[in-house]
Protein backbone atom coordinates (compact mmCIF):
# COMPACT_ATOMS: atom_id res chain seq x y z
CA UNK A 1 0.00 0.00 0.00
CA UNK A 2 2.78 2.34 0.87
CA UNK A 3 4.38 1.85 -2.57
CA UNK A 4 1.04 2.52 -4.28
CA UNK A 5 0.66 5.81 -2.38
CA UNK A 6 4.18 6.91 -3.41
CA UNK A 7 3.45 6.06 -7.08
CA UNK A 8 0.19 8.03 -6.99
CA UNK A 9 1.93 11.10 -5.52
CA UNK A 10 4.67 10.90 -8.16
CA UNK A 11 2.05 10.71 -10.94
CA UNK A 12 0.27 13.81 -9.64
CA UNK A 13 3.57 15.71 -9.44
CA UNK A 14 4.38 14.77 -13.05
CA UNK A 15 0.98 15.97 -14.25
CA UNK A 16 1.44 19.32 -12.46
CA UNK A 17 4.92 19.79 -13.95
CA UNK A 18 3.63 19.07 -17.48
CA UNK A 19 0.81 21.61 -17.01
CA UNK A 20 3.28 24.24 -15.80
CA UNK A 21 5.53 23.62 -18.80
CA UNK A 22 2.70 24.00 -21.30
CA UNK A 23 1.54 27.20 -19.60
CA UNK A 24 5.06 28.64 -19.80
CA UNK A 25 5.30 27.89 -23.58
CA UNK A 26 1.95 29.54 -24.45
CA UNK A 27 2.40 33.21 -25.65
CA UNK A 28 0.57 35.94 -23.79
CA UNK A 29 -0.08 39.57 -24.72
CA UNK A 30 2.21 40.85 -21.99
CA UNK A 31 5.16 38.67 -23.00
CA UNK A 32 4.99 39.08 -26.82
CA UNK A 33 8.24 40.55 -28.29
CA UNK A 34 8.15 44.03 -29.90
CA UNK A 35 10.56 46.05 -32.03
CA UNK A 36 10.62 49.64 -33.33
CA UNK A 37 11.44 49.93 -37.03
CA UNK A 38 11.82 52.81 -39.45
CA UNK A 39 9.74 52.60 -42.60
CA UNK A 40 10.07 54.77 -45.71
CA UNK A 41 7.59 54.78 -48.56
CA UNK A 42 4.35 52.90 -49.12
CA UNK A 43 3.57 49.26 -48.55
CA UNK A 44 2.06 46.71 -46.20
CA UNK A 45 2.41 47.03 -42.41
CA UNK A 46 5.86 46.26 -41.04
CA UNK A 47 6.43 42.93 -39.28
CA UNK A 48 6.53 42.93 -35.49
CA UNK A 49 10.20 41.96 -35.54
CA UNK A 50 12.91 43.37 -37.80
CA UNK A 51 13.63 40.49 -40.20
CA UNK A 52 17.15 39.41 -41.02
CA UNK A 53 18.20 40.11 -44.63
CA UNK A 54 18.66 37.19 -46.96
CA UNK A 55 22.02 36.82 -48.69
CA UNK A 56 24.68 39.44 -49.44
CA UNK A 57 23.77 43.11 -50.00
CA UNK A 58 22.16 44.01 -53.34
CA UNK A 59 24.08 46.88 -54.96
CA UNK A 60 22.46 49.41 -57.28
CA UNK A 61 24.43 52.21 -58.98
CA UNK A 62 23.46 55.12 -61.19
CA UNK A 63 24.34 53.25 -64.39
CA UNK A 64 21.35 53.28 -66.73
CA UNK A 65 19.21 55.26 -64.32
CA UNK A 66 16.68 57.97 -65.19
CA UNK A 67 17.51 61.27 -63.47
CA UNK A 68 15.52 64.45 -63.03
CA UNK A 69 17.01 67.48 -61.30
CA UNK A 70 15.07 70.48 -60.01
CA UNK A 71 17.40 73.27 -58.91
CA UNK A 72 16.41 76.23 -56.73
CA UNK A 73 18.24 79.54 -56.60
CA UNK A 74 18.91 79.17 -52.84
CA UNK A 75 21.58 76.47 -53.26
CA UNK A 76 19.31 73.41 -52.98
CA UNK A 77 18.14 70.83 -55.48
CA UNK A 78 15.69 67.95 -55.57
CA UNK A 79 17.23 64.84 -57.12
CA UNK A 80 14.79 62.27 -58.56
CA UNK A 81 16.19 58.91 -59.67
CA UNK A 82 14.52 55.85 -61.18
CA UNK A 83 16.54 52.61 -61.00
CA UNK A 84 15.97 48.92 -61.69
CA UNK A 85 16.77 46.43 -58.92
CA UNK A 86 16.20 42.71 -58.38
CA UNK A 87 15.31 41.65 -54.84
CA UNK A 88 14.20 38.39 -53.24
CA UNK A 89 10.89 38.00 -51.46
CA UNK A 90 11.16 38.95 -47.82
CA UNK A 91 13.88 41.10 -46.30
CA UNK A 92 17.07 42.08 -48.11
CA UNK A 93 19.84 44.61 -47.74
CA UNK A 94 20.14 47.10 -50.62
CA UNK A 95 23.06 49.47 -51.20
CA UNK A 96 21.80 52.48 -53.15
CA UNK A 97 25.12 53.91 -54.32
CA UNK A 98 26.15 57.10 -56.14
CA UNK A 99 23.96 59.53 -54.25
CA UNK A 100 25.00 63.16 -53.81
CA UNK A 101 27.48 63.64 -50.99
CA UNK A 102 25.45 66.67 -49.79
CA UNK A 103 22.25 64.62 -49.50
CA UNK A 104 19.88 65.35 -46.63
CA UNK A 105 19.08 61.76 -45.54
CA UNK A 106 15.92 62.91 -43.75
CA UNK A 107 14.43 64.06 -47.05
CA UNK A 108 14.54 60.67 -48.84
CA UNK A 109 11.29 59.38 -50.35
CA UNK A 110 10.97 55.87 -51.84
CA UNK A 111 8.39 54.21 -54.05
CA UNK A 112 8.37 50.93 -55.92
CA UNK A 113 6.67 51.52 -59.26
CA UNK A 114 6.37 47.75 -59.81
CA UNK A 115 4.94 46.79 -56.39
CA UNK A 116 4.04 49.95 -54.45
CA UNK A 117 1.89 48.11 -51.89
CA UNK A 118 4.21 45.20 -51.21
CA UNK A 119 7.63 46.83 -51.16
CA UNK A 120 8.81 49.18 -48.46
CA UNK A 121 11.96 50.26 -46.62
CA UNK A 122 12.08 49.26 -42.98
CA UNK A 123 15.37 50.94 -42.09
CA UNK A 124 17.79 53.34 -43.75
CA UNK A 125 21.38 54.32 -43.01
CA UNK A 126 23.40 56.94 -44.84
CA UNK A 127 27.00 55.72 -45.22
CA UNK A 128 29.52 58.46 -45.87
CA UNK A 129 32.66 56.99 -44.22
CA UNK A 130 34.48 57.12 -47.53
CA UNK A 131 37.80 55.44 -48.18
CA UNK A 132 41.00 57.40 -47.45
CA UNK A 133 44.53 56.33 -46.58
CA UNK A 134 44.23 57.31 -42.92
CA UNK A 135 40.83 55.65 -42.53
CA UNK A 136 42.21 52.39 -43.91
CA UNK A 137 45.17 52.57 -41.50
CA UNK A 138 42.79 53.32 -38.66
CA UNK A 139 40.86 50.12 -39.44
CA UNK A 140 44.18 48.18 -39.48
CA UNK A 141 45.36 49.23 -36.01
CA UNK A 142 46.35 46.01 -34.23
CA UNK A 143 46.58 44.08 -37.50
CA UNK A 144 49.55 43.04 -39.67
CA UNK A 145 50.81 45.47 -42.35
CA UNK A 146 53.88 45.84 -44.52
CA UNK A 147 55.67 49.20 -44.86
CA UNK A 148 58.15 49.78 -47.72
CA UNK A 149 60.39 52.86 -47.71
CA UNK A 150 61.83 54.74 -50.67
CA UNK A 151 65.18 52.99 -50.09
CA UNK A 152 63.55 49.57 -50.42
CA UNK A 153 63.60 48.59 -46.74
CA UNK A 154 60.56 46.58 -45.67
CA UNK A 155 59.04 46.66 -42.18
CA UNK A 156 56.47 43.99 -41.38
CA UNK A 157 54.46 43.63 -38.22
CA UNK A 158 51.45 44.82 -36.29
CA UNK A 159 50.37 48.40 -36.91
CA UNK A 160 50.49 50.04 -33.48
CA UNK A 161 49.95 53.70 -34.33
CA UNK A 162 50.31 56.29 -37.09
CA UNK A 163 50.10 60.02 -37.70
CA UNK A 164 51.16 62.45 -40.40
CA UNK A 165 54.82 62.13 -39.40
CA UNK A 166 55.44 58.46 -38.63
CA UNK A 167 54.20 54.87 -38.61
CA UNK A 168 54.83 52.50 -35.66
CA UNK A 169 55.05 48.80 -36.60
CA UNK A 170 55.79 45.63 -34.55
CA UNK A 171 56.43 45.41 -30.85
CA UNK A 172 55.33 41.79 -30.34
CA UNK A 173 57.38 38.96 -28.89
CA UNK A 174 58.84 38.08 -32.28
CA UNK A 175 58.44 41.48 -33.95
CA UNK A 176 61.04 44.26 -33.56
CA UNK A 177 59.54 47.65 -32.81
CA UNK A 178 60.05 50.00 -35.77
CA UNK A 179 59.21 53.70 -35.90
CA UNK A 180 59.25 54.68 -39.56
CA UNK A 181 59.25 58.31 -40.69
CA UNK A 182 56.25 58.75 -42.99
CA UNK A 183 55.97 61.86 -45.16
CA UNK A 184 58.42 61.54 -48.08
CA UNK A 185 60.11 58.40 -46.72
CA UNK A 186 57.35 55.80 -47.08
CA UNK A 187 56.84 54.38 -50.57
CA UNK A 188 53.91 52.09 -49.78
CA UNK A 189 51.90 50.53 -46.97
CA UNK A 190 50.15 47.27 -47.85
CA UNK A 191 47.62 45.05 -46.09
CA UNK A 192 45.53 42.02 -46.95
CA UNK A 193 42.28 43.62 -48.13
CA UNK A 194 39.99 46.63 -47.79
CA UNK A 195 38.57 46.61 -44.24
CA UNK A 196 34.86 46.16 -43.77
CA UNK A 197 32.77 49.25 -43.08
CA UNK A 198 34.48 51.48 -45.63
CA UNK A 199 32.85 52.52 -48.89
CA UNK A 200 34.10 54.35 -51.94
CA UNK A 201 30.92 56.31 -52.77
CA UNK A 202 28.22 57.98 -50.65
CA UNK A 203 25.59 55.26 -50.20
CA UNK A 204 22.12 54.76 -48.77
CA UNK A 205 21.87 51.39 -46.98
CA UNK A 206 18.33 50.01 -46.86
CA UNK A 207 16.68 47.09 -45.13
CA UNK A 208 14.01 46.46 -47.75
CA UNK A 209 10.93 44.28 -47.32
CA UNK A 210 9.33 42.89 -50.50
CA UNK A 211 6.22 40.73 -50.64
CA UNK A 212 6.81 39.39 -54.16
CA UNK A 213 10.48 39.88 -54.94
CA UNK A 214 11.86 39.85 -58.48
CA UNK A 215 12.79 42.69 -60.83
CA UNK A 216 11.45 46.05 -59.74
CA UNK A 217 11.66 49.68 -60.80
CA UNK A 218 12.00 52.07 -57.87
CA UNK A 219 11.80 55.86 -57.65
CA UNK A 220 13.86 57.75 -55.09
CA UNK A 221 13.91 61.49 -54.42
CA UNK A 222 15.97 63.53 -51.99
CA UNK A 223 17.23 67.03 -51.27
CA UNK A 224 20.87 67.88 -52.01
CA UNK A 225 22.63 71.13 -51.14
CA UNK A 226 25.47 73.04 -52.84
CA UNK A 227 23.73 72.85 -56.20
CA UNK A 228 22.51 76.25 -57.35
CA UNK A 229 21.78 78.41 -60.35
CA UNK A 230 21.61 82.07 -61.22
CA UNK A 231 20.75 84.14 -64.26
CA UNK A 232 23.28 86.29 -66.10
CA UNK A 233 22.20 88.70 -68.81
CA UNK A 234 23.93 90.62 -71.61
CA UNK A 235 22.53 93.76 -73.22
CA UNK A 236 24.17 95.22 -76.36
CA UNK A 237 23.14 98.84 -77.00
CA UNK A 238 22.96 100.26 -80.51
CA UNK A 239 24.86 103.37 -81.60
CA UNK A 240 22.02 105.75 -80.62
CA UNK A 241 21.13 104.03 -77.33
CA UNK A 242 17.58 103.56 -78.65
CA UNK A 243 17.47 99.75 -78.92
CA UNK A 244 19.36 96.76 -77.58
CA UNK A 245 19.85 93.04 -78.10
CA UNK A 246 19.13 91.21 -74.85
CA UNK A 247 20.13 87.67 -73.96
CA UNK A 248 20.01 85.64 -70.76
CA UNK A 249 22.05 82.67 -69.63
CA UNK A 250 21.57 80.21 -66.81
CA UNK A 251 24.74 79.61 -64.80
CA UNK A 252 24.43 76.28 -63.00
CA UNK A 253 26.99 75.39 -60.29
CA UNK A 254 27.10 71.76 -59.15
CA UNK A 255 29.13 71.18 -55.98
CA UNK A 256 26.81 68.45 -54.66
CA UNK A 257 29.35 65.65 -55.16
CA UNK A 258 27.47 63.78 -57.91
CA UNK A 259 27.36 63.79 -61.70
CA UNK A 260 23.84 63.83 -63.16
CA UNK A 261 23.98 62.04 -66.51
CA UNK A 262 21.45 62.99 -69.20
CA UNK A 263 19.25 64.62 -66.59
CA UNK A 264 15.88 66.26 -67.12
CA UNK A 265 16.55 69.77 -65.79
CA UNK A 266 14.11 72.20 -64.19
CA UNK A 267 14.91 75.52 -62.52
CA UNK A 268 12.74 77.25 -59.91
CA UNK A 269 12.95 81.06 -59.62
CA UNK A 270 11.53 82.72 -56.52
CA UNK A 271 12.03 82.97 -52.79
CA UNK A 272 11.06 79.55 -51.39
CA UNK A 273 10.72 79.55 -47.61
CA UNK A 274 12.72 76.88 -45.80
CA UNK A 275 12.80 76.09 -42.10
CA UNK A 276 16.10 77.01 -40.46
CA UNK A 277 18.36 73.98 -40.19
CA UNK A 278 22.02 73.61 -39.22
CA UNK A 279 23.89 72.88 -42.44
CA UNK A 280 27.31 71.36 -43.09
CA UNK A 281 29.87 73.93 -44.16
CA UNK A 282 32.17 71.68 -46.16
CA UNK A 283 32.78 73.15 -49.59
CA UNK A 284 34.03 71.14 -52.52
CA UNK A 285 36.54 72.47 -55.01
CA UNK A 286 34.96 74.46 -57.81
CA UNK A 287 35.38 72.97 -61.21
CA UNK A 288 35.96 74.45 -64.62
CA UNK A 289 33.78 76.78 -66.61
CA UNK A 290 31.71 75.41 -69.43
CA UNK A 291 29.52 77.39 -71.79
CA UNK A 292 26.92 75.56 -73.80
CA UNK A 293 24.75 76.91 -76.59
CA UNK A 294 21.11 76.21 -75.95
CA UNK A 295 18.73 75.30 -78.69
CA UNK A 296 15.91 75.15 -77.90
CA UNK A 297 15.56 77.61 -75.02
CA UNK A 298 14.00 76.93 -71.62
CA UNK A 299 10.23 76.65 -71.46
CA UNK A 300 8.79 78.92 -68.77
CA UNK A 301 5.56 78.58 -66.79
CA UNK A 302 4.09 79.76 -63.50
CA UNK A 303 4.39 77.14 -60.76
CA UNK A 304 2.79 77.63 -57.31
CA UNK A 305 3.98 81.13 -56.27
CA UNK A 306 7.16 80.87 -58.34
CA UNK A 307 8.26 80.40 -61.94
CA UNK A 308 9.63 77.19 -63.44
CA UNK A 309 12.05 76.98 -66.36
CA UNK A 310 12.24 73.54 -68.02
CA UNK A 311 14.95 72.51 -70.48
CA UNK A 312 13.19 70.36 -73.13
CA UNK A 313 16.22 68.13 -73.63
CA UNK A 314 18.48 66.08 -71.41
CA UNK A 315 21.79 67.48 -70.24
CA UNK A 316 24.70 66.13 -68.21
CA UNK A 317 25.79 68.17 -65.18
CA UNK A 318 29.16 66.97 -63.93
CA UNK A 319 30.31 67.11 -60.33
CA UNK A 320 32.28 70.28 -59.54
CA UNK A 321 31.23 71.92 -62.80
CA UNK A 322 29.89 75.32 -63.79
CA UNK A 323 27.62 74.97 -66.82
CA UNK A 324 25.93 77.70 -68.84
CA UNK A 325 22.78 77.24 -70.92
CA UNK A 326 20.98 79.99 -72.83
CA UNK A 327 17.72 81.11 -71.21
CA UNK A 328 16.38 83.67 -73.71
CA UNK A 329 17.36 85.92 -76.60
CA UNK A 330 15.62 89.06 -77.88
CA UNK A 331 16.64 91.66 -80.44
CA UNK A 332 15.42 95.17 -81.16
CA UNK A 333 14.31 95.86 -77.57
CA UNK A 334 13.41 99.58 -77.23
CA UNK A 335 15.32 101.34 -74.45
CA UNK A 336 15.38 104.80 -72.91
CA UNK A 337 18.47 106.43 -71.44
CA UNK A 338 17.80 108.49 -68.32
CA UNK A 339 20.16 110.88 -66.51
CA UNK A 340 19.43 111.32 -62.79
CA UNK A 341 20.88 113.93 -60.38
CA UNK A 342 19.98 112.83 -56.84
CA UNK A 343 22.61 114.17 -54.40
CA UNK A 344 20.58 113.30 -51.25
CA UNK A 345 19.64 109.76 -52.26
CA UNK A 346 21.68 108.16 -49.45
CA UNK A 347 20.06 110.23 -46.69
CA UNK A 348 17.28 108.36 -44.86
CA UNK A 349 15.69 110.53 -42.13
CA UNK A 350 13.61 109.21 -39.25
CA UNK A 351 10.79 111.62 -38.45
CA UNK A 352 9.85 111.95 -34.80
CA UNK A 353 9.86 115.73 -34.91
CA UNK A 354 10.70 118.43 -37.49
CA UNK A 355 14.38 118.62 -38.45
CA UNK A 356 15.30 122.15 -37.34
CA UNK A 357 19.08 122.06 -37.93
CA UNK A 358 19.83 125.14 -40.05
CA UNK A 359 23.33 124.04 -41.13
CA UNK A 360 22.22 120.76 -42.64
CA UNK A 361 22.60 120.34 -46.43
CA UNK A 362 23.93 123.82 -47.13
CA UNK A 363 25.80 122.74 -50.28
CA UNK A 364 26.05 119.37 -52.05
CA UNK A 365 27.92 118.21 -55.10
CA UNK A 366 26.64 115.07 -56.73
CA UNK A 367 27.23 112.81 -59.66
CA UNK A 368 24.76 112.33 -62.48
CA UNK A 369 23.84 108.65 -62.77
CA UNK A 370 22.99 107.07 -66.13
CA UNK A 371 20.14 104.54 -66.36
CA UNK A 372 19.01 102.31 -69.21
CA UNK A 373 15.28 101.59 -68.99
CA UNK A 374 13.20 99.00 -70.84
CA UNK A 375 9.90 97.22 -70.36
CA UNK A 376 9.65 93.44 -70.11
CA UNK A 377 6.61 93.00 -72.35
CA UNK A 378 5.75 91.39 -75.67
CA UNK A 379 5.57 94.77 -77.38
CA UNK A 380 9.29 95.16 -76.64
CA UNK A 381 10.05 91.64 -77.94
CA UNK A 382 10.41 90.43 -74.35
CA UNK A 383 7.72 89.11 -71.98
CA UNK A 384 9.36 86.12 -70.23
CA UNK A 385 9.50 86.52 -66.43
CA UNK A 386 13.14 87.30 -65.67
CA UNK A 387 14.87 85.53 -62.77
CA UNK A 388 17.04 87.71 -60.54
CA UNK A 389 20.58 88.14 -61.82
CA UNK A 390 23.29 90.44 -63.12
CA UNK A 391 22.94 92.39 -66.38
CA UNK A 392 26.12 93.41 -68.21
CA UNK A 393 25.83 96.27 -70.70
CA UNK A 394 27.93 96.43 -73.86
CA UNK A 395 28.28 98.73 -76.85
CA UNK A 396 30.16 98.47 -80.15
CA UNK A 397 33.14 100.68 -80.95
CA UNK A 398 33.27 100.06 -84.69
CA UNK A 399 33.59 96.25 -84.69
CA UNK A 400 34.84 95.90 -81.12
CA UNK A 401 32.36 95.12 -78.35
CA UNK A 402 33.14 97.11 -75.18
CA UNK A 403 31.80 96.82 -71.63
CA UNK A 404 29.96 99.98 -70.44
CA UNK A 405 28.36 98.99 -67.11
CA UNK A 406 26.39 96.41 -65.15
CA UNK A 407 23.61 96.19 -62.58
CA UNK A 408 21.58 93.57 -60.71
CA UNK A 409 17.87 92.99 -61.23
CA UNK A 410 15.40 91.32 -58.89
CA UNK A 411 12.87 88.68 -59.99
CA UNK A 412 10.91 90.60 -62.61
CA UNK A 413 7.45 89.53 -63.84
CA UNK A 414 6.31 90.21 -67.38
CA UNK A 415 5.07 93.70 -68.27
CA UNK A 416 7.25 95.33 -65.58
CA UNK A 417 9.70 98.19 -66.16
CA UNK A 418 13.41 97.47 -65.61
CA UNK A 419 15.93 100.19 -64.72
CA UNK A 420 19.65 99.42 -65.05
CA UNK A 421 22.24 101.68 -63.46
CA UNK A 422 24.87 102.03 -66.16
CA UNK A 423 27.26 104.26 -64.19
CA UNK A 424 28.20 107.93 -63.81
CA UNK A 425 27.91 110.33 -66.75
CA UNK A 426 31.36 111.80 -67.41
CA UNK A 427 30.23 114.94 -69.27
CA UNK A 428 27.27 115.97 -67.10
CA UNK A 429 27.79 117.50 -63.67
CA UNK A 430 25.63 119.12 -61.03
CA UNK A 431 25.66 120.92 -57.69
CA UNK A 432 23.03 121.94 -55.16
CA UNK A 433 23.22 125.05 -52.96
CA UNK A 434 20.85 126.29 -50.29
CA UNK A 435 20.24 130.00 -50.86
CA UNK A 436 17.93 130.84 -47.93
CA UNK A 437 16.68 129.43 -44.62
CA UNK A 438 14.04 130.96 -42.37
CA UNK A 439 12.31 129.80 -39.20
CA UNK A 440 9.10 131.27 -37.78
CA UNK A 441 9.16 133.11 -34.46
CA UNK A 442 6.67 130.65 -33.03
CA UNK A 443 8.89 127.76 -34.19
CA UNK A 444 5.95 126.15 -36.00
CA UNK A 445 7.17 126.71 -39.57
CA UNK A 446 10.35 127.03 -41.60
CA UNK A 447 11.28 127.75 -45.21
CA UNK A 448 14.36 127.03 -47.27
CA UNK A 449 15.33 127.77 -50.85
CA UNK A 450 17.70 125.94 -53.20
CA UNK A 451 19.54 126.52 -56.45
CA UNK A 452 20.48 123.47 -58.51
CA UNK A 453 22.86 123.86 -61.45
CA UNK A 454 23.21 121.20 -64.15
CA UNK A 455 26.03 121.55 -66.69
CA UNK A 456 26.14 119.58 -69.93
CA UNK A 457 29.50 119.25 -71.73
CA UNK A 458 28.12 117.03 -74.48
CA UNK A 459 27.60 118.17 -78.07
CA UNK A 460 23.91 117.29 -77.83
CA UNK A 461 21.12 118.49 -75.56
CA UNK A 462 20.03 116.15 -72.73
CA UNK A 463 17.25 115.84 -70.18
CA UNK A 464 18.46 115.43 -66.60
CA UNK A 465 15.97 114.45 -63.90
CA UNK A 466 16.71 116.33 -60.67
CA UNK A 467 15.31 114.48 -57.66
CA UNK A 468 14.74 116.31 -54.37
CA UNK A 469 13.81 114.77 -50.99
CA UNK A 470 11.76 117.08 -48.75
CA UNK A 471 12.82 115.39 -45.53
CA UNK A 472 12.53 118.07 -42.83
CA UNK A 473 8.89 117.31 -42.01
CA UNK A 474 5.90 115.46 -43.42
CA UNK A 475 3.72 118.55 -43.96
CA UNK A 476 5.19 120.70 -46.75
CA UNK A 477 4.35 122.77 -49.83
CA UNK A 478 6.42 124.58 -52.44
CA UNK A 479 5.90 128.33 -52.46
CA UNK A 480 8.09 129.05 -55.51
CA UNK A 481 9.58 126.99 -58.36
CA UNK A 482 11.37 127.91 -61.56
CA UNK A 483 9.73 125.01 -63.42
CA UNK A 484 7.19 122.24 -63.08
CA UNK A 485 7.99 119.05 -61.16
CA UNK A 486 6.48 115.59 -60.66
CA UNK A 487 5.59 114.35 -57.20
CA UNK A 488 6.94 110.79 -56.89
CA UNK A 489 5.77 110.07 -53.34
CA UNK A 490 4.83 111.86 -50.12
CA UNK A 491 8.23 113.52 -49.74
CA UNK A 492 10.00 113.25 -53.11
CA UNK A 493 9.72 115.52 -56.14
CA UNK A 494 11.51 115.34 -59.51
CA UNK A 495 12.26 118.08 -62.04
CA UNK A 496 12.76 117.11 -65.72
CA UNK A 497 15.47 119.61 -66.69
CA UNK A 498 16.31 120.40 -70.33
CA UNK A 499 20.04 121.17 -70.60
CA UNK A 500 21.37 122.49 -73.94
CA UNK A 501 24.51 121.19 -75.63
CA UNK A 502 27.60 122.60 -73.92
CA UNK A 503 25.30 124.62 -71.71
CA UNK A 504 23.87 125.00 -68.20
CA UNK A 505 20.38 125.07 -66.69
CA UNK A 506 19.58 126.34 -63.19
CA UNK A 507 16.55 125.17 -61.18
CA UNK A 508 15.35 127.08 -58.11
CA UNK A 509 12.57 126.34 -55.64
CA UNK A 510 11.37 127.20 -52.12
CA UNK A 511 9.66 124.78 -49.77
CA UNK A 512 7.71 125.65 -46.60
CA UNK A 513 7.24 123.20 -43.71
CA UNK A 514 4.51 123.65 -41.08
CA UNK A 515 3.60 121.71 -37.92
Amino acid sequence: MRNLRIAAVLAIVCLVLVAWAKAAEAPTESSAPSATVTRIGQGSPAPAETPAPKGPPIVTTDEGEEVALTVYNDGNAIVKETRAISVPAGASEVRFEDVASTIDPTSVTFKSVTDPEGTTILEQNYEYDLVSADKILEKYLGKPVSVVTQSGTTYQGTLLSFDAGQVVVGGGKEEPLSIVARQQNVKSISADKLPEGLIIKPTLMWLLQSAKGGDQKVQVAYNASQCSWKADYSAILDADDKNMDFSGWVTLTNNSGKTYKEAALKLIAGEVHRAEQPRPTTMLARGGYKAEAAAPQFEEKAFAEYHMYTLPRATTIKSNQIKQIELLAASGVPVEKKYLFDPMRDFHPWWQQPMMEDQFSVAEKGKVQTFVIFRNDEKSNMGMPLPAGRVRLFKYDNKDLEFVGEDNIDHTPKDEKVELNMGVAFDITGDRTRTDFRRGPGANWMEESFKISIRNHKDAAVIVYVREHLFRWTNWKTTASSQEYNKLDAQTIEFPVQVPANGETVVTYTVRYEW
